[in-house]
């Protein structure tokens, strides 16, 4: 526990540090080729800030797509397993009706 504490504590330090030190830095950032879609003198820091978010954000269809593919399979399996012990409960009515029957010589009627 406490080594993840302090290797947290380390990343952070490193990232905070790095930031400092690039917060002077300034690029052109080109959206498009002409003139209308080009950003002048944006720091790095804005930039990379954007492309993370943006590259965060792609990734959520993935994430819910598989968490549906899960929740998906879980009903398929809890709809075969309740099929399944349907059947077992049918051949065990079926099953005793039979005992009865070879015991008692008599038909029993156990409904539908």
């Amino acid at each position: 526990m406490p080594f993840k504490l302090i290797s947290y504590i380390i990343v952070l330090v490193f990232m905070v540090t790095l930031i400092g030190l690039n917060l002077g830095n300034t690029s052109d950032v080109n959206l498009w080729f002409s003139e209308k879609g080009q950003f002048s003198e944006v720091p790095i820091v804005i930039s990379f800030l954007i492309m993370y978010i943006l590259g965060a954000l792609s990734v959520v269809p993935y994430i819910i797509g598989k968490q549906f593919k899960s929740l998906r399979k879980k009903k398929q399996e809890t709809k075969e397993l309740k099929e399944k012990e349907k059947q077992e409960k049918s051949a065990k009515k079926t099953d005793r009706k039979k005992l009865a029957e070879e015991t008692t010589g008599e038909q029993i009627n156990t409904g539908p």
